[in-house]
């Protein structure tokens, strides 16, 4: 398995035990302290969720495991443009760092770099969404007739 692909996985399972472990403190603070989970926090959890951890997943799997485009990128045996697939990790994985610094920011003093902050982590989210469409379109073959 290339290295690039074992970085978007593992980066996809340390989200995965943040996204439980900070479920579980939430509902325990809730359950025996009655402290309610902040909106922000409840925010960010989901984020590092879905972004981080399903989001991730799906894309290293997907790198891995779509076909091939035989021919083409022959250092990565037809996968796809390493420099692109880099640029996709840490647009994405950037983007959620800086709405784990911004949001929780935002939320408690509405300081205009917070603003700015979460304004880059949404650009950079969907610049990684879209570099990864770009490069999974390409491997979404047409169906030949009579070929399965």
């Amino acid at each position: 398995m290339p290295s690039i692909i074992r970085l978007f996985l593992k980066t996809s399972l340390i989200c995965f035990v943040i996204t439980f472990a900070s479920g579980a403190l939430f509902m325990l603070a809730n359950a025996i302290w009655l402290i309610p989970m902040p909106r922000d926090a409840l925010l960010l959890h989901a984020h590092i969720g879905f972004v981080g951890w399903l989001g991730l997943m799906v894309m290293g799997v997907a790198l891995w495991m779509f076909p091939l485009i035989r021919g083409t990128y022959p250092e990565t045996k037809g996968r796809y443009h390493l420099p692109t697939v880099y640029a996709v990790y840490y647009l994405t994985v950037g983007g959620l760092i800086l709405r784990i610094i911004g949001e929780p920011w935002l939320w408690r003093s509405a300081h205009p770099i917070a603003r700015f902050l979460l304004i880059c982590s949404g650009l950079a989210q969907l610049g990684g969404v879209i570099l990864f469409v770009i490069v999974i379109w390409r491997r979404i073959r047409e169906v030949t007739p009579g070929v399965l």
